[in-house]
């Protein structure tokens, strides 16, 4: 190899950290794959340049004399280079960008305006692309229209027209957001299970004396809390992405959870090892436990595409 061929591989690698240096992650926004495409290509035909040892661009025109045009290695190496860069580009500025809004991002709530699923039929089945649409209204009372794509159908199914949902948004550029309403995106985002309430929740969440505390409670344990407003003594939240609901009244020392899980879902488990006593009628279940009076109720109601929903309400209070 000519030592004057080697400026097309140094003009090849400077392209692609000249990339990653002056263009700022959030522009993957703006312009997806094309930043990964445009950059592969200029440093794919650079090491083209040098694998044929071409000296300029003019030699160019005249590429089929060239006695490197009979290996295929030349032309192998720089498509593989460009298949690949692409791919590794494209994914360095996705993950980037994910990071940053983790780091930087706000947490905050926006309305679902409308959403829609565009049905793709190839030939190895059918795919569905979920898009919502949400206005958001930030602190400073700017309000945005932003737009989500390739919601996950998890997600999709959960939400509805007029619900307020959490996102995590960009605040130099709002309409760089994520919706965290799916498991994932919850874990991803704000670092939490995003799990279903247990036993052991409520005996904590029985202590609680203020709604502050309770919030901070529920928040730990799963996204999409919402303060619950009622005339009764008490406080109480309710999560319409998890379909539950908890009431407290301090005074009373009780505690109401209601909770709606598919028909063939676990049902709400009592540990075994801490009943002392156990009664039961032809609407409820009444548990005497060491330290709580425990009634839970079971009742069906019927659901999306002709199934059934488990409704579970558990009454809980000191002894």
């Amino acid at each position: 190899m000519n030592i004057k061929h080697l400026k097309w591989y140094f003009i090849a690698i400077l392209i692609v950290v000249l990339c990653f240096c002056l263009i700022p992650e959030t522009q993957y926004h703006s312009f997806g794959f094309s930043i990964g495409i445009g950059t592969a290509v200029l440093a794919a035909f650079f090491v083209f340049l040098g694998i044929a040892e071409i000296d300029s661009f003019s030699e160019i025109t005249y590429y089929s004399e060239n006695p490197k045009s009979q290996d295929a290695a030349t032309l192998l190496i720089p498509i593989a280079i460009f298949i690949i860069g692409t791919f590794w580009i494209n994914t360095n500025f996705s993950n980037r960008l994910e990071a940053k809004i983790k780091k930087e991002g706000v947490i905050a709530r926006a309305t679902i305006d409308s959403g829609f699923t565009e049905m793709t039929q190839t030939s190895s089945g059918n795919y569905s692309d979920n898009t919502l649409a949400l206005t958001l209204t930030t602190d400073d009372n700017k309000e945005y229209k932003l737009v989500a794509d390739n919601v996950s159908a998890e997600a999709y199914r959960k939400v509805g027209v007029g619900l307020d949902v959490e996102i995590i948004y960009l605040p130099q550029n709002p309409k760089i957001f994520r919706v965290l309403v799916d498991d994932q995106s919850v874990k991803k985002f704000k670092n939490i299970s995003n799990r279903d309430i247990e036993f052991k929740d409520l005996e904590k969440i029985i202590t609680a004396k203020e709604p502050e505390k309770l919030e901070k409670l529920l928040n730990q344990m799963s996204s999409g809390w919402q303060r619950h407003q009622t005339e009764e003594e008490g406080f109480g939240f309710i999560n319409n992405l998890k379909k539950e609901v908890v009431f407290i009244k301090p005074a009373s020392h009780a505690l109401f959870y209601v909770r709606e899980k598919n028909y063939n879902s676990e049902a709400f488990e009592i540990p075994k090892e801490r009943i002392l006593k156990e009664v039961s009628d032809s609407v409820s279940v009444f548990y005497e436990l060491d330290k709580y009076f425990v009634e839970k109720q079971i009742k069906y109601k019927k659901g999306e595409e002709n199934g059934f929903i488990n409704v579970e309400n558990i009454m809980m209070r000191l002894k």
